[in-house]
């Protein structure tokens, strides 16, 4: 008979350890001891890495080719090491068209580890096969069971499951302890600081690269992970282990509170995933809204034919670029960007004339936030205290059932409940962290931009585009600054409450 040989492993980690080369050894010796002519070279069908789950049929390439070719009668038998390696999924479909492919070809399957010979078309060889596959199908199930419920119990006790480690931390198996990774956690921190000042994604990842700093999981460093670093809550020390569950285990902090949502306020600013693309400097970036329609305004860069310049680049409605759904464009023209940071610059040097009334509105600023931080203070303290509570309630209740003393139901009543107060408290104590973060910000900023004041007016003439721009960032707020077809109005946020008229209100 003319024969093939199928080889298969599932994981890269196999592919590497080259096991496959086993049952390259094994099938050729067992062909010949039968006495069969070997159709094809060894290595015409093999999937290397490639998993036999439910669904990644499409991906083995090398099984693909082997229907394809019995189907044109190229050969009479398959061999295989396990019938495993021809289907393990858990899938009655995806088994019955992979058996059946072969047994409508007439083709027949050679098993090495068993020396049986299946012949599909027949009762007998139906039934193994359909037997051996639900048994490979059942043993994956009960693998992946396993290593769930491993997961889960690791995850129970505190301890890091199978996986990566969160970039930054390190995790001793032998001891069972989270650390700091000396090398990664400073550039953990250094990213969190520079994009909460402002600094782009891809700025910061060409540094990076530049540098030759330690890589996430060894690829390059580009934009799309310095933003995942950034927005990962695991660096606050609650590393999410199973998403799915919504599973946590407690690591070492990285960032402070008062860091981590700096940095989610400036990846809000800069829009869509906080990847801010454009190198270039404007200073109502992620600030202004539309005076008719009130939507963001977002610009459009300038465009080149070879070296001249075809149009220049301008403040645009988001609402004109792309319509609300079932609503109007927006009919606010572009505005040249160049012409519009000249108008709001001397809008700002002009209050920045008056320094008595922003010293006097920065100091009832800071004030406030000072009084703010120690009422948020105070419910960020009661919140934890009253989860601690929670905690200590719940183990009660466990112990309780584990003695006999209240029913699986009552048990579960009760921790239902106290799961949904749980949920409303840990929402609570996030939404007070962030104002307490907020609080502990503007006084930052106050104390910041009142202790240059003197340094800035000196240099006023003489600011480079940047330095604009922080000063910009730090008087406003996004959405404070209206653009008009004729008019652009800023509100300055170190403003007296107690007057009527804003002193930070400017027009321009």
């Amino acid at each position: 008979m003319r024969a093939v040989a199928y080889c298969r492993v599932s994981s890269s980690g196999q592919r590497d350890r080259h096991t496959i080369e086993s049952q390259l050894r094994v099938i050729p010796a067992y062909i010949g001891q039968q006495g069969w002519t070997l159709a094809k070279p060894l290595s015409t069908y093999l999937d290397d890495g490639r998993s036999a789950k439910a669904g990644k049929l499409d991906a083995r390439e090398a099984f693909n080719r082997l229907v394809k070719d019995a189907q044109r009668d190229e050969f009479d038998v398959v061999v295989v090491v396990d019938l495993d390696r021809l289907t393990r999924s858990e899938d009655l479909t995806e088994r019955g068209a992979i058996l059946g492919s072969f047994q409508r070809a007439g083709v027949k399957i050679a098993v090495t580890s068993s020396g049986q010979l299946l012949d599909l078309s027949s009762s007998v060889g139906d039934l193994y096969s359909g037997l051996s596959a639900f048994f490979a199908a059942e043993e994956n199930r009960k693998r992946r069971e396993r290593t769930v419920q491993g997961k889960l119990t690791a995850i129970a006790r505190g301890n890091k499951p199978s996986g990566p480690t969160p970039y930054g931390l390190t995790y001793d198996r032998v001891s069972r302890v989270w650390a700091l990774d000396p090398v990664r956690a400073p550039i953990v921190v250094e990213v969190f600081e520079r994009v909460a000042r402002g600094e782009s994604s891809q700025v910061i990842a060409d540094d990076f690269d530049a540098r030759g700093l330690p890589r996430v999981r060894g690829g390059r460093w580009i934009r799309e992970r310095v933003w995942w670093i950034a927005r990962s809550a695991t660096y606050r020390g609650v590393w999410t282990a199973d998403k799915a569950r919504k599973l946590e285990v407690t690591v070492p902090r990285i960032v402070t509170d008062e860091l981590w949502y700096a940095a989610q306020d400036a990846l809000i600013r800069w829009g869509r995933r906080g990847l801010r693309r454009t190198k270039h400097v404007y200073l109502l970036e992620g600030l202004a809204a539309c005076s008719l329609c009130g939507a963001r305004v977002g610009i459009a860069a300038a465009s080149w034919t070879g070296r001249r310049l075809a149009s220049h680049a301008t403040y645009v409605c988001g609402h004109r670029r792309r319509p609300p759904l079932g609503g109007e464009r927006c009919t606010l023209p572009h505005l040249r960007v160049e012409e519009v940071d000249v108008r709001i610059w001397k809008a700002l040097r002009d209050l920045l004339e008056q320094p008595e009334l922003l010293e006097e509105a920065g100091a009832e600023r800071a004030s406030r936030a000072a009084g703010d931080s120690r009422d948020w203070r105070k419910d960020v303290a009661g919140y934890e205290a009253r989860l601690e509570r929670l905690g200590r309630v719940e183990q009660a209740i466990l112990a309780r059932f584990r003695k006999g003393l209240v029913s699986e139901q009552a048990m579960d009543a009760e921790l239902g409940a106290s799961a949904r107060e749980r949920a409303m408290l840990e929402r609570q104590l996030d939404g007070a962290k962030r104002a307490l973060a907020d609080a502990a910000r503007t006084t930052a900023n106050v104390a910041a931009l009142q202790a240059t004041l003197y340094e800035i007016r000196a240099r006023l003439a003489q600011a480079s585009l940047e330095e604009k721009r922080e000063l910009v960032r730090l008087l406003v707020e996004p959405g404070d600054v209206v653009l008009g077809a004729c008019e652009i109005t800023a509100r300055v946020q170190l403003r007296a409450p107690s007057q009527n008229v804003s002193p930070g209100s400017v027009s321009a």
